[in-house]
Order: structure tokens, then sequence, then C-alpha cells
């Protein structure tokens, strides 16, 4: 019987809710009902966050067709500048056919590296250098 009156209590106290929280971590939080919080916004990143800078030093490579080498010797200029804004370092090895980015001191935002990755991804399977460089690194 405990155990039925326990039910209807939850019950009770849940009737407005179209969903059922269960275990012990799932209590209405004060945030998940007020109308200031926008949860869709991301804030972007403050150098301030990470004065001291990261303390390893991360780098990807990827391999690129023999047909992209031209096209990625013009437009590499372009490439390099939009990361060396963030602090990030960039080579082309056209012995290898191979692009690599790399974190040097000056990189203060941690997830830049992994976005410096996807665009050197993205420029080896075709996708314009412009349109890369707009859509991977400077967007959130």
């Amino acid at each position: 019987m405990a155990s039925a009156d326990e039910a209807n209590a939850a019950a009770e106290g849940t009737e407005g809710k179209n969903w059922q929280r269960k275990g012990k971590h799932k209590k209405e939080k004060p945030w998940d009902d007020d109308p200031n919080i926008d949860r869709w916004t991301v804030e972007k990143f403050d150098p301030s966050w990470n004065e001291g800078g990261l303390l390893e030093v991360s780098s990807f490579s990827t391999l690129f067709p023999q047909y992209r080498e031209k096209y990625l010797q013009e437009t590499w200029p372009i490439v390099k500048g939009a990361l060396k804004e963030f602090g990030v370092s960039c080579e082309l090895n056209l012995v290898e056919g191979s692009m690599t980015v790399s974190t040097t001191r000056k990189t203060r935002d941690p997830y830049i590296i992994l976005k410096a990755r996807d665009l050197i991804k993205l420029l080896s399977r075709s996708v314009p250098a412009p349109q890369v460089c707009i859509v991977s690194v400077t967007k959130p």
C-alpha cells in the first residue's frame, strides 16, 4: 500500500508536466523555466579566458589528391592568413601531398585546432577556400 500512496503523490506533483522525472538527480532546476535564458546561443570565445595559452602542441595532417595541388598553392595565403588570426600555424607540403595545422604559443582557443582540422579536411575534398575559411573558422 505504501508504494501506491507514493505513486499517487508523485503523480500529483507532476500533473502539469508532459514528462516524468526519474532518479534523484533529475530534480527541477531553477533555470529550467527561466524565460531570460536563451539556451541556443553559443558564447564567443574570449582570449582572456585562457591567458597562459595551451600546454601542449597539437597538430593534424590531411592528405590531398594531386589534382588539388595547383588550387591549394594559389589559395594557401588566404588559408594561412585566416588561421594566423587565431594563432594556428599551417603548412602545405607538396612533396608528400599533405596539409598540416598545429597550435602555437599564441593559440588561446583550445577548440580552434579542431576547426582548423575540419578546414583542411574540407579543402582536401574540393570545397572552395574562401567558403571554407568563412564557415569553419570564423563561425562559433
